[in-house]
């Protein structure tokens, strides 16, 4: 008899003590939504990639002091964090420098470039590369290698 007094007692206390207050789920909600299981296709990868490495390219500027060529990076530096950059030819090894080699066969035979996304690592690394052109001549390339799953985690569904 005492226990089902005291339930009776308690229960009411506890109802009270929950309240109506609402809680904000939004930032739970979107980060589960950011784990959730994301099925895209290499076409889309390869899509963000191209457009991800048109927008780190776009930042990246060449200078001229005396003989020799500066990179500089534009003001949003967080690409600095993510990615990894390489324009320097005697750097370049495998598809990077046959890629390099083709921009500058097109260079000097006159044939214009385009941007171009390889995979590298089984799929694993996106390498992004680009002419780097310094007014209007072809300096060197951009090369810039992007992860596989920061790809994927960038697209929107």
């Amino acid at each position: 008899m005492k226990r089902v007094l005291t339930i009776f007692i308690l229960f009411p206390l506890l109802l009270s003590s929950c309240g109506d207050q609402k809680i904000d789920t939004t930032a739970a909600r979107k980060e589960m939504e950011a784990r959730e299981i994301k099925v895209v296709s290499d076409a889309q990868i390869i899509e963000q990639a191209m457009k991800l490495g048109n927008e780190v390219s776009k930042q990246l500027k060449v200078s001229l002091s005396k003989t020799e060529y500066f990179i500089e990076l534009g003001k949003d530096t967080t690409y600095q964090r993510n990615y990894y950059l390489f324009a320097r030819p005697n750097e370049l090894e495998g598809k990077e420098l046959q890629l390099f080699q083709a921009y500058n066969y097109n260079r000097k035979n006159g044939i214009s470039s385009n941007p171009n996304i390889q995979k590298l690592d089984d799929g694993k690394t996106l390498l992004y590369t680009k002419p780097m052109t310094f007014g209007d001549s072809t300096i060197g390339m951009w090369s810039i290698r992007f992860s596989r799953k920061e790809i994927v985690l960038s697209i929107d569904n």
